[in-house]
């Protein structure tokens, strides 16, 4: 399961550029700084304590009380929090102006429904506030940290909790021994007032590493910000075009990092720069320039963003742009950032009580899906059960199958040379099929394939990087280059990319050209070439793991017209003689269903060679980004697979999981590796199970993190919504109707 992104909403940013797409409109009809700092909301949850208390009985119990310390200090803790008229402007740009151009809703029911949301942001973030000092500490759901985290909680000071029995939970300490004394003291500290007071308020329940990872998005949208202008000053200078018609898939995932990823220093410090132009000789830490970049162009950009703070009343006169962190502006984004995570922090808690459930409730829910598909089935056909397991995905299961032999499989298509298909086909307009076939045996030896990869060099982005360069470890079979892809999958934040080693590069010369472009050559590359880069590669991501296997040689290429025709019958062809190989990977004995694609173990490790090498090699693109490969009827049921296909990966199947055939078509040679071949009857013999739901990659880690998803996500949306609803009250907020009515009179 994917780690939960942690979204942060920067409207004020967007505003910033956004409002120069109204202009004319009649959005903005006093377009002075005293307008847009008009208060038009007030809140402040503590007013109201029979609400509030009412409020944590409905989430938490009807036994649950706040602490005194909190009762009796609550008029303290909680300060009045304001919602301004540019905050109202800026959600509508963001969001809000979509629903009135599409007809959907009036100008004035969009304007409430934002400040029912801006309102409701507030009440979440000031009830936040006072559970989490009445618990004295944060507690919240594992699966909202990164894996990185998880897999070392004592070096970010966490804790797993323990129930009473001392079994782990679900929960994960990240803050303890808070207290209403300490808050003060960082709410109350000298100097502090409006913005940066309401950070040191909310800062005082973050960690350290989710401040820097604030601060990151912050500067990150910011630079985002300032590269987009950038980027059309140097475009109009200077004309660059890339096309991306032939570019090559890359593997879902690519390019991705952890959603909880900063970068940062040895001691653990925010390693991120907002690059301004004036400060390109400093170091600006994980920030990378735009292609053709330079302090002049970086200026102006800034310059730019500096000009529209200050049309849009963001920005003091008396302020020096030459710090943008010393700006009120960037205060007051950071305040966002803060709140958003206190927010989300908050329904982490919240996802706590979801997943409070005793283990029978699970092994219920499998329990009732192993019947359901035992009933499907027992009436469908062979056809519904392949669509069946076209479903199958992280959060979609095969717990039940109706025999042996349906599976799933890799292809690595090396196909026949235009020219070589040319000879082919006029072959085969004047022969026997049986001829055909034997001719297209003998024409197999002189197929050549080459490395695929071209475009994530020249195409529309270039995803390369020297990866001896880059001091990345990379497998060196002494012919292709030291050229990896996707580096940020891999390096910085990297989490890899899910059933891809990303550690086979590009096979062939590569030369980077002054235009940024490269030069490459590719090596060619033979079937038995190919069956020796999988044996070696395999070896290389895990020393257990080797390919063996019998290959019919030359005798492949001197078969007759009479090799294929079975049992004498001229239209009953035998399929065996395109077979070229058939092995298996050695390694994978212990592999049974539920560990399949557990990371680290052989099965994840020879699904992901392979995987990288049809990125690599294989022109039959439409096995690319598939879950395990084309799902395989079992023998004695058609497939929509050309024939010699369909044959071989069912006899692949039969053989197990690992499994490798090379078979010849009129495409070209197949390299059929079996993923997957599912067990007969119940799969996961020993169904779901509850200790393993965390051990990740495991049947129980995939069907939990589902279950747990389905039940969580209403659960905290539900909760969230009730929050909202019964403390946003006229004793809580006050609503300055008045102050933006010429904007909810619009249209």
């Amino acid at each position: 399961m994917k780690k939960k992104l942690i979204t942060i909403i920067s409207c004020l940013l967007a505003a910033v550029f956004g409002l120069g797409m109204f202009s004319g409109c009649e959005l903005i009809t006093t377009d002075n700084r005293a307008d847009m700092e008009q208060v038009v909301a007030e809140v402040n949850i503590g007013n109201d304590t029979d609400s509030l208390n009412a409020m944590f009985g409905t989430i938490f119990g009807s036994s649950y009380e706040l602490s005194p310390e909190v009762t009796d200090s609550l008029s303290d803790i909680v300060t009045t929090e304001n919602v301004y008229k540019r905050d109202l402007v800026a959600y509508f740009i963001n969001y809000g102006y979509s629903y009135v151009s599409s007809g959907s809703y009036t100008y004035a029911e969009v304007f409430e429904m934002l400040m029912d949301d801006l309102v409701g942001r507030k009440i979440l973030a000031q009830y936040a506030i006072i559970y989490y000092l009445s618990e004295g500490e944060v507690v919240i759901d594992r699966d909202s940290l990164s894996a990185e985290v998880l897999d070392n909680l004592s070096d970010y000071g966490y804790e797993v909790v323990v129930d009473a029995n001392g079994q782990a939970t679900d929960g994960i300490r990240v803050k303890s021994g808070l207290n209403v004394t300490d808050y003060l003291a960082a709410k109350n500290a000298e100097g502090l007032s409006g913005d940066a007071q309401t950070i040191a308020m909310i800062g005082y329940f973050l960690t350290e590493d989710e401040k820097n990872y604030a601060e990151y998005q912050l500067r990150l949208m910011i630079n985002n910000a300032i590269d987009s202008t950038e980027e059309t000053i140097i475009s109009s200078d200077h004309e660059h075009s890339s096309s991306s018609d032939s570019d090559r898939a890359t593997p879902t995932g690519a390019n991705g990092q952890d959603e909880n990823y900063y970068p940062k220093t040895e001691d653990g410090a925010l390693d991120y720069q907002v690059y301004t132009g004036s400060n390109y000789n400093e170091d600006l830490g994980a920030y990378e320039r735009v292609e053709g970049s330079t302090p002049v162009t970086r200026r102006k950009a800034y310059n730019s963003f500096i000009n529209s703070l200050n049309s849009n009343y963001l920005k003091d006169d008396s302020e020096d742009p030459s710090d943008i962190t010393a700006l009120n502006y960037y205060t007051l984004e950071l305040k966002t950032q803060y709140e958003q995570m206190l927010i989300n922090k908050f329904a982490d808690t919240l996802a706590m009580n979801a997943v409070e459930q005793s283990e029978s409730a699970y092994l219920s829910d499998y329990a009732l899906m192993l019947q359901a598909q035992q009933g499907t089935v027992a009436t469908g056909t062979s056809s519904s059960f392949v669509t069946t397991m076209d479903s199958l995905s992280d959060t979609s299961f095969v717990l039940y199958s109706p025999s042996a032999g349906y599976g799933f499989v890799y292809n690595v298509l090396i196909p026949f040379n235009t020219r070589q298909s040319a000879y082919l086909t006029a072959f085969q307009n004047s022969n026997t099929t049986a001829a055909y076939y034997a001719e297209r045996n003998r024409m197999a030896q002189y197929i050549t394939g080459t490395d695929q990869r071209a475009s994530w060099f020249n195409g529309a982005t270039d995803y390369s990087f020297d990866a001896a360069e880059a001091g990345v470890d990379y497998y060196n079979n002494g012919t292709g280059s030291s050229y990896l892809f996707f580096e940020d999958s891999y390096t910085q934040g990297g989490t890899g990319i899910d059933r891809y080693a990303g550690k086979y590069p590009y096979q062939g010369s590569v030369t980077p050209n002054d235009d940024e472009t490269y030069t490459l050559i590719p090596n060619k590359i033979t079937i038995d070439d190919f069956l020796n880069e999988l044996d070696s590669y395999l070896g290389y991501l895990n020393p257990s793991l080797s390919l063996s296997g019998t290959s019919a040689g030359d005798a492949f290429y001197s078969k007759t017209s009479g090799d294929f025709i079975a049992d004498g019958d001229e239209y009953d062809y035998n399929y065996a003689q395109a077979i070229y190989y058939t092995g298996k990977v050695q390694g994978l004995e212990n592999t049974t269903p539920a560990t399949l694609l557990q990371k680290g173990s052989a099965s994840y490790d020879a699904i992901s060679a392979f995987n990288e090498l049809m990125f690599a090699y294989s022109t039959d693109t439409g096995c690319l980004n598939s879950y395990l490969g084309y799902s395989i009827a079992a023998k004695g049921y058609s497939t929509s697979y050309v024939a010699e296909f369909e044959y071989a990966a069912q006899e692949a199947i039969a053989q197990g999981t690992g499994t490798v055939y090379v078979v010849l078509t009129d495409y070209g040679w197949h390299v059929i590796y079996v993923s997957y071949a599912i067990p007969a009857d119940v799969v996961y013999q020993e169904g779901f199970v509850y200790e393993d739901r965390n051990i990740e990659g495991t049947f129980s880690y995939y069907f939990y993190q589902a279950m747990k998803e389905e039940d969580t996500s209403t659960y905290v949306e539900d909760m969230q919504s009730r929050v909202r609803e019964l403390l946003n009250n006229d004793a809580n907020v006050t609503i300055y109707t008045r102050r933006y009515s010429d904007l909810s009179s619009l249209g």
